[in-house]
């Protein structure tokens, strides 16, 4: 259990997300401009690159259609962001979470024979990743995060509750660890079907 939220905690700290863009505890990323984006991928920052990686992940879990799924071709997606790029280096004063969604889910690149389901991906299979895949970690828990704000339609991204569920996805997964990492972050930020 410990290695699992040490491989988890290594993950969303690579993330970085604390960026200059999302130096807030609470990031409607709605919000959030082009000229953001590109201004902290030109800044040099490892951090700030790793950062604004991550919110675009989330943006690509967020934007995910229906038929999609939990499937992810990550080399289609390399594509999808780089037409982002693109996109947002002419006109960065456009909305990057509206650029992303003409790029992205039903308007991305068609997803090839590397595409994965992340609903197979095993708590285990999280625990026995290399650190060398650390940050390919944060980048799926980032998707995972905006696959299930998708839910909700809710577009801030609340870094404390981030923290607090990668915390608990670790737990459950040290657990179980043969449940699906996409399954345990259902149990852990999926919606209350109770109400």
């Amino acid at each position: 259990m410990q290695r699992l939220f040490a491989t988890i905690a290594l993950a969303f700290l690579q993330v970085g997300i604390l960026t200059t863009t999302a130096s807030a505890d609470k990031v409607d990323i709605s919000t959030v401009s082009c000229g953001q984006l590109i201004e902290s991928i030109k800044s040099g920052s490892e951090n700030d690159k790793t950062g604004m990686g991550g919110i675009l992940y989330w943006i690509a879990g967020y934007t995910v259609t229906e038929e999609q799924g939990t499937v992810v071709d990550f080399g289609a997606l390399g594509k999808d962001f780089e037409k982002i790029m693109t996109k947002c280096e002419a006109q960065p004063k456009l909305s990057l979470l509206n650029v992303s969604k003409q790029n992205l889910g039903e308007n991305g690149t068609e997803q090839g024979s590397d595409a994965i389901d992340l609903a197979t991906m095993t708590c285990e299979a999280a625990v026995k990743s290399s650190p060398q895949d650390s940050e390919g970690l944060g980048f799926i828990l980032m998707w995972i995060a905006g696959y299930q704000a998708s839910d909700a339609e809710d577009t801030i991204f609340d870094t404390e509750s981030y923290v607090s569920s990668m915390k608990e996805i670790g737990e459950y997964c040290g657990n179980n660890p043969s449940i699906g990492l996409l399954t345990a972050s259902d149990e852990v930020m999926g919606e209350d079907d109770s109400e």
